[in-house]
């Protein structure tokens, strides 16, 4: 078990929580898909894991560790790493110096660009390319570089086909598909497009008031049949 989370209560105001006891147990080497309507809680649950806002109450364990008391820099030091929403990337810095700034030493980036398409040429010209000149695509796809530079053992994405276009959003989970696959990273993939989340990921959980609704197991039935379950608890009025 990579990470398991108990009974986590949490929010961004004092006496309004917007996670109402969350459980949730991943295996080394899952994909795991959290899903829900805005406001359900998503990105609220994956700024929690990170300690990036507080929770009142829930325990965390990390490969046996207990964490739910470390801070954000000490859990990145321990491998597990959040890709934001949106891609967070620094725009008036060159792509190259975007991907130093993240990486350990300079061999681990000539490593990853197997994975990244616009990567792909001399470090002469990604030293003359301005991030804040890359289309929306780019941008995420070098915000995910970044990421991946810190050599996580567990990934959270958090919604990372947003904003992006048809073609940008295949090419993203195209890469995101070869990182699994070839270095058996896990992942937790927060989305809002449900097809998306289910054809990714080996099991979703439908994240609705607060709490896990639904926790579906490919194997054990259609990608159709998931995605028509889970649309009928999503907008069901009871939890």
């Amino acid at each position: 078990m990579i990470l398991q989370i108990k009974n986590l209560f949490g929010g961004y105001t004092q006496g309004h929580d917007i996670l109402q006891g969350v459980n949730l147990e991943v295996i080394q080497g899952d994909s795991i898909g959290l899903i829900g309507l805005n406001g359900s809680g998503k990105s609220t649950f994956a700024k929690a894991i990170m300690n990036c806002l507080p929770y009142r109450h829930g325990t965390l364990f990390f490969n046996g560790i207990e964490i739910s008391k470390k801070s954000t820099h000490q859990l990145s030091q321990l491998g597990i790493a959040l890709f934001m929403q949106g891609g967070r990337i620094f725009e008036e810095l060159t792509v190259y110096e975007n991907l130093l700034f993240a990486a350990t030493n300079k061999q681990r980036i000539k490593s990853i660009k197997e994975y990244f398409t616009f990567l792909q040429v001399d470090d002469t010209q990604l030293h003359k390319i301005r991030a804040d000149n890359l289309s929306g695509g780019e941008r995420n796809q070098l915000a995910l570089a970044m990421v991946v530079l810190k050599e996580p053992s567990l990934l959270i994405l958090d919604e990372p086909s947003a904003g992006l276009s048809p073609m940008a959003v295949d090419e993203m989970y195209q890469t995101l598909e070869t990182l699994r696959t070839k270095n058996n990273l896990t992942t937790i993939l927060i989305e809002q497009n449900v097809a998306h989340a289910v054809g990714f990921c080996s099991s979703v959980n439908l994240l609705k008031n607060g709490r896990i609704a639904y926790t579906s197991e490919k194997q054990e039935t259609s990608n159709k049949q998931i995605l028509k379950k889970i649309e009928d608890i999503m907008f069901s009025a009871t939890l």
